[in-house]
């Protein structure tokens, strides 16, 4: 986890120094294709810097990710305890699917937005 959070933030720093894009996906290094989480780095960035429309447009999964995120954090830091979820096997199943649904459709938003055709 050190080792390519050591890449990512040497891929940042020469993005910015360089002002080009360094690809750190290995999906799309090895066949060409955007992964589902392509995009998610840039769209950090653009959150960070102010950029909400052009981070949702670089990979609107993110938004998700950062919302339960934040959720969790801020229920960490006012009930000073985690949260600890309990569902049953069909809700759980209709977990996976949502979560499933989720992910399958961001990818095909990824592909054919970043697609070279």
């Amino acid at each position: 986890m050190l080792v390519w959070a050591g890449l990512g933030s040497g891929a940042v720093w020469l993005s910015f120094h360089y002002n080009r894009d360094v690809q750190l996906c290995l999906i799309r290094n090895l066949t060409g294709v955007p992964c589902p989480t392509c995009g998610f780095t840039r769209g950090i960035l653009s959150f960070l810097d102010g950029q909400i429309l052009q981070a949702w447009l670089y990979n609107p999964l993110l938004f998700s990710v950062l919302g339960v995120f934040f959720l969790l954090a801020a229920c960490r830091m006012i009930f000073a305890r985690g949260i600890r979820i309990s569902l049953t096997k069909p809700e759980r199943y209709a977990a996976w699917v949502v979560a499933a649904v989720l992910v399958i459709s961001n990818w095909a938003y990824v592909f054919f937005r970043e697609a070279p055709f």
